[in-house]
């Protein structure tokens, strides 16, 4: 179809120069036996003389033909390049996937084009590579939660008391101990509140020892919303991060932080899923907490389908910062046990006990 184009733009050019220069071209007299050629300049008055007894326009189109039109066949055959190439590029546009090429109109092309995935050079590449992207340490699916219960003492925290109670801009959490005192509940298994996902799990030196983070889903309100459950001062670690666990599932043993304290569980529920180790960057107050008695008392059962639900993995931005191994240990620097407010806890729980046994 192309080779039809340029024929007919050359026989075309060919036509307008004959015509053109057939009007512009004095032809003079014979002189020995020699024809003289005379192309008057444009900008000069055309004088036209014509011998009918000497050369008739047909042999004027004759003799300056064959000199005249090699410029002209170059220009012929460039336009006829021009338009291969536009014609190529439209089918290059057409054979574009994207979503914005789609948007665009399309010219239309023969039936006989060739489109870039029929050529050889563009079935010898080999198709993009699928990019991979791994959820394992971004999100993860949990189950959702069916409701809380206590980590000691499952599901009511029998045997045990809570030594510290949670106040805000001081203590964040609770501290369970066992009713026995002292190191009595050293070792002691920690069960998971509810179903969840682990998202940390280490020791983290200084007055923590062994910590773990559980994060649960849960549907309230007819949404669903996340909770951060901590477990600190562990004696020994039972899971680790990624792992999936279930409510009541046995994932720690209770410890003293290396022999800091007296054995008991440190626990925090987090609204704000972000804090992690870094507590000092956040509000330590009850828009980042919940009071954790009061959390799991109101949430003893909450709705549930079973139904798996995708979390977020790494949303403790700070921690990213801190060189864990780095930091000092107190291992074995025992600070002398609870507090006042922890001996009156127990006593009150040891009287509670009593009394219920009467």
């Amino acid at each position: 179809m192309v080779g039809k184009f340029v024929i007919v733009a050359l026989v075309f050019v060919l036509v307008l120069v004959g015509t053109t220069y057939a009007q512009q071209v004095e032809v003079p007299r014979e002189k020995a036996g020699k024809v003289v050629q005379q192309i008057k300049h444009p900008s000069a008055q055309p004088v036209v003389e014509v011998r009918p007894q000497t050369v008739a326009v047909a042999s004027t189109l004759n003799l300056f033909a064959p000199k005249l039109s090699i410029e002209q066949m170059r220009q012929a055959g460039a336009l006829a390049a021009q338009k291969v190439k536009e014609e190529n590029h439209d089918i290059e546009t057409d054979s574009d996937t994207s979503d914005e090429a789609a948007l665009k109109p399309k010219k239309q092309i023969s039936a006989n084009a060739v489109r870039p995935l029929d050529r050889q050079s563009h079935q010898s590449e080999p198709p993009p590579p699928a990019q991979s992207i791994s959820f394992s340490s971004q999100t993860a699916f949990t189950r959702l939660a069916d409701g809380f219960d206590l980590p000691v003492g499952k599901p009511d925290g029998r045997g045990y008391y809570k030594a510290r109670g949670v106040r805000a801009h001081g203590h964040l959490g609770e501290d369970w101990d066992g009713v026995g005192g002292g190191d009595t509940d050293l070792g002691d298994p920690v069960y998971s509140i509810g179903d969840g996902i682990v998202v940390f799990a280490r020791d983290c030196h200084q007055g923590w020892g062994n910590v773990i983070i559980v994060r649960h889903a849960y549907r309230e309100g007819g949404s669903v919303r996340n909770v951060d459950s901590l477990y600190g001062h562990l004696d020994k670690i039972l899971v680790r991060r990624g792992q999936a666990v279930r409510r009541g599932q046995h994932i720690a043993a209770i410890g003293n932080a290396h022999g800091l304290y007296d054995a008991h569980l440190h626990l925090e529920i987090r609204k704000n899923i972000a804090i992690g180790m870094s507590r000092d960057k956040f509000a330590q107050d009850f828009s980042n907490y919940y009071d954790p008695s009061d959390f799991i008392v109101s949430h003893r059962h909450v709705q549930s389908s079973g139904a798996s639900y995708r979390v977020a993995m790494n949303t403790f931005t700070y921690d990213s910062r801190i060189h864990w191994d780095k930091l000092r240990n107190y291992s074995h620097a025992r600070s002398g046990g609870g507090s006042s407010e922890s001996a009156y806890a127990l006593k009150k729980a040891l009287a509670s006990q009593s009394s219920s046994a009467h």
